[in-house]
């Protein structure tokens, strides 16, 4: 449930106006809270650009590297860098990284730097991207994903009244097939539409449990890595996205942007990160995340109670009525139920298909 309260400051700054306008509050505190909100909300010097793009890559899918700079080349809103992070990549995919970089238009290429990057994790070439940012805000884009040409114009409009808040967009996913296009080269092929199954509204609680925002749907706030230090775990190899996506908005807030602006690619055979990594790595990766955040003091977005009120709640009411549900007491005759409905809930469907399919033409 998203927040019905709309706030545009960052949580750290929104608890600290708080304390400083509680009544009867110290005034010498009060000076120092202040003092402390003004540092935070010091706005960005404006002659950086307004977003640095960290863009990562391998070189093992150079089809989809040229695509990903096609979309920031077609960017409606050019105010930005582009970082290109290979991080281990064999000298010949090096090679067709820095040829692919090469090829762009002129103008383009004059804000463009190609970093390579050997060793560690995924999280390696993050940090050494952060350390080489010079923009307001940054965002993270893999090479086998595709932006619109608002990416870029949306994070700019929204961060003009986000108050230091993290800046989330929407994103749709597709499938693609790896597959070998005529000339013998690598390609690949789309095989679904475009679908927006990720979560339309941020929902702080639930992304505790699991991340549902792609990594380009966000651009992050430079005073997170400047001001409060915030690295990428190089200790992970995964979820090195939900860890700083946790972090980040917890710290910061979200400022939700409405428009969709990317699609993210989930790839059907072939090598991708849930391919790569077992099911051991991405437990203990997870747990990882876990760990930290719950050894933290978490602040809450504006509206959450009533979400954790709700949550509470069910949890309380499956402790006190869970045994209904041990053993066969209340599943046979559910069962039995279910058994003699299912063929008219079966033919009911049908039914319902075929007089739609008859609508439609």
């Amino acid at each position: 449930m998203p927040s019905t309260v709309t706030d545009h400051r960052s949580n750290v700054v929104g608890l600290l106006g708080q304390l400083a306008s509680t009544t009867n509050a110290d005034p010498s505190l009060v000076k120092r809270l202040n003092a402390v909100i003004d540092l935070l909300e010091k706005p960005e010097d404006k002659s950086r650009p307004f977003l640095t793009v960290l863009l990562r890559t391998q070189g093992k899918r150079l089809e989809p590297l040229k695509d990903a700079l096609l979309c920031l080349v077609g960017q409606t809103d050019q105010d930005f860098e582009v970082v290109v992070l290979a991080h281990n990549a064999e000298p010949a995919a090096a090679s067709e990284i820095r040829a692919a970089v090469d090829g762009q238009p002129p103008e383009f290429l004059k804000k463009v730097r190609l970093i390579e990057v050997v060793g560690g994790t995924r999280a390696k070439p993050l940090n050494v991207g952060v350390q080489a940012a010079e923009g307001r805000y940054l965002s993270i884009y893999d090479d086998d994903d595709l932006l619109f040409a608002n990416w870029v114009e949306e994070f700019h409009r929204a961060s003009e009244a986000a108050g230091g808040r993290a800046l989330r967009a929407l994103v749709a996913n597709q499938s693609v097939v790896p597959e070998q296009w005529p000339n013998g080269a690598p390609g690949f092929r789309t095989s679904s539409w475009p679908k927006v199954e990720f979560p339309v509204n941020f929902d702080q609680v639930r992304h505790l449990l699991v991340n549902g925002s792609p990594f380009m749907s966000w651009a992050f706030p430079r005073r997170l890595f400047t001001m409060y230090g915030f690295r990428f775990d190089e200790e992970l190899l995964v979820c090195e996205d939900w860890d700083v996506i946790l972090r980040g908005s917890l710290l910061c807030g979200v400022e939700e942007i409405g428009a969709l602006t990317s699609i993210y690619r989930r790839w059907q055979g072939g090598e991708s990160s849930y391919t790569s990594h077992s099911s051991e790595a991405w437990q203990h990766s997870e747990q990882r995340v876990i760990d930290r955040t719950d050894a933290s003091i978490l602040l809450m977005p504006v509206g959450s109670m009533a979400n954790l009120r709700r949550l509470a709640l069910l949890d309380d009411a499956w402790k006190r009525y869970s045994f209904l549900f041990a053993g066969n007491q209340l599943r046979q005759p559910l069962d039995a139920m279910w058994v003699a409905a299912a063929p008219v809930v079966k033919l009911g469907v049908r039914m319902f298909k075929r007089i739609r399919r008859a609508i439609k033409r």
